[in-house]
C-alpha cells in the first residue's frame, strides 16, 4: 500500500506541473492529497500496530476520518457562500490520528493472575 500512495503522491505531483488547465490541476492536487492522507494513515497504522493496536483499524480512521471531515468542511464552506478546499481540515485530522496513536499506551496482554485465562 506504502507503493500505491506513494504512487498517487508522485502522480498527483506530476499531473500539476504538466497541465496548465486551472480544473486539469484541481484534479491532480487532489490526487497528491489522497497519497498524502493515505501514507499518514499507513503510519497511524504501524504506530498501532507496534503497539498493540489494530492496524486496520487504525488505518481505516487515519484514512477514512480526514476524507469524510475535509468533505464536510467544503461543504459548510460552501452552504456559507465561500468556496475552497478541505485539504487542510485533511491533514489537520490525518495528523490528529497518527498522534493520537503516538500517544496511546501500549495494549497490555489478556491475561489474568491466578485464572487459567491466557490470551
Amino acid at each position: 500500500m506504502l507503493w500505491l500512495f506513494c504512487g498517487l503522491i508522485v502522480a498527483g505531483l506530476a499531473g500539476y506541473a504538466v497541465f496548465t488547465s486551472h480544473w486539469i490541476r484541481y484534479v491532480f492536487a487532489h490526487v497528491g492529497g489522497l497519497g498524502v492522507i493515505g501514507l499518514m494513515a499507513c503510519w497511524a497504522g504501524a504506530i498501532a500496530k507496534k503497539k498493540g493496536h489494530s492496524y486496520w483499524k487504525a488505518f481505516s480512521l487515519g484514512f477514512a476520518l480526514p476524507i469524510v471531515l475535509g468533505i464536510i468542511s467544503t461543504a459548510a464552506v460552501s452552504v456559507m457562500g465561500g468556496h475552497g478546499c478541505g485539504g487542510i481540515v485533511s491533514l489537520l485530522i490525518a495528523a490528529v490520528v497518527v498522534l493520537f496513536y503516538s500517544l496511546a499506551r501500549k495494549r497490555g496482554s489478556k491475561r489474568k493472575i491466578g485464572t487459567a485465562l491466557i490470551g
